[in-house]
C-alpha cells in the first residue's frame, strides 16, 4: 500500500498547491506562480539531492529532462492556451483525460500490463473530472481550438512513462526530481523570454508567501511521486495522481470558501473517490 498511499499523498499535495496559486493570484499573474513555484521547487530538491550520494547516467537525465519539460513546460503551456481559448472548464474536463494517455503509453512503450481495475479506476476519475469541471460555459468551441486541451493532455500524459523509462535506466527518484524541476524551470523561463512574456511576471509582497508555499508543497509532491514510480507502476501512480482535482475542490472550498458545491460536484467527487478505491483495493 506504500505506492498507493504515495501516490495519494502526491494528489494531495498537486490540489493544496492549486489552492494556494490561486490564493496568490488575487495578487499577482499564474506565470508569475509557475516561475516562482517552478524555481523554489528546484532549489528544495537540489539541496535535498546535495545532502546524499548518488549515481548518475546520462541517458537516464536525458529522460529525466524530457519528462519534467513535457509536464511542467509543455503540459502547461498547452493548458494555459486551452483555458484562454475554451475556458477552464471546458480545457479541465478535457486535460484531465492525461490518465488515460499514461496508460496507453505505458502499455504502447514500457510494456506495462494495465488490469482492468486500474482502467475501471482511470475511466472513474476521468468522468469524475469532467463532471465537477463541465459546467456548460467556458470559452468558443472550435474545432480546432479542441485540439490544444488534448494535446495538453497527451504531454501530460507522456511524462509519466518517460520518466518511468528513466528510472528503468537509473533508479534515483530524487535526482529525477532535481532533473526535471530543473529543465522545467530552464525551458519555461525560456519561453518566457521568447514569447516576450516574462512582463507579465509580478512579484509581489502579498503573492509570494503563497507561490513559495506552492513550490514547497509541490517538492513533496514530486519526491513522493516520483519514488511511487520507481516502485510501482506508471499506470497505478497516474490514476490515483489524476484524483488532485478533487483535493483541489475540497480544499478550496475548506480554505478559500469561494466553491459551490453542487449535485453536478458531488456527482464528481463520488467518481473521482471510487475511481481512487478501485485502483487502491483491487
Amino acid at each position: 500500500m506504500i505506492i498507493e498511499a504515495l501516490s495519494l499523498f502526491t494528489a494531495f499535495c498537486f490540489g493544496l498547491s492549486a489552492v494556494l496559486i490561486r490564493r496568490g493570484m488575487r495578487d499577482s499573474t499564474p506565470m508569475t506562480g509557475a516561475i516562482v513555484g517552478a524555481g523554489v521547487q528546484m532549489v528544495i530538491l537540489a539541496v535535498i539531492l546535495g545532502r546524499g550520494s548518488f549515481a548518475f547516467d546520462w541517458v537516464a537525465v536525458a529522460f529525466f529532462a524530457a519528462s519534467g519539460i513535457l509536464s511542467s513546460t509543455l503540459g502547461r503551456i498547452t493548458n494555459y492556451l486551452s483555458i484562454q481559448r475554451l475556458g477552464v472548464a471546458v480545457s479541465a474536463s478535457i486535460i484531465g483525460s492525461s490518465p488515460l494517455f499514461t496508460a496507453l503509453f505505458a502499455i504502447l512503450f514500457l510494456g506495462d500490463d494495465v488490469s482492468l481495475p486500474v482502467m475501471l479506476g482511470a475511466v472513474l476519475i476521468v468522468g469524475g473530472v469532467v463532471i465537477t469541471s463541465f459546467t456548460g460555459g467556458g470559452g468558443r468551441l472550435g474545432g480546432m481550438a479542441l485540439l490544444i486541451p488534448v494535446v495538453s493532455a497527451v504531454f501530460y500524459g507522456a511524462s509519466s512513462p518517460t520518466l518511468k523509462a528513466g528510472l528503468r535506466v537509473l533508479p534515483e527518484p530524487i535526482l529525477g526530481a532535481v532533473v526535471g524541476s530543473a529543465a522545467s524551470f530552464l525551458s519555461y523561463l525560456l519561453y518566457l523570454t521568447a514569447s516576450r512574456e516574462l512582463g507579465q511576471v509580478k512579484i509581489t509582497r502579498g503573492c509570494l508567501p503563497y507561490f513559495v508555499g506552492s513550490g514547497v508543497v509541490v517538492s513533496a509532491a514530486w519526491v513522493a511521486m516520483y519514488t511511487a514510480m520507481d516502485l510501482g507502476s506508471v499506470s497505478v501512480v497516474s490514476v490515483i495522481v489524476g484524483a488532485n482535482p478533487l483535493f483541489s475542490l475540497l480544499l478550496s472550498w475548506l480554505l478559500l470558501r469561494n466553491e459551490k458545491i453542487g449535485a453536478r460536484t458531488v456527482a464528481g467527487c463520488l467518481a473521482i473517490v471510487a475511481g481512487v478505491t478501485v485502483v487502491t483495493l483491487f
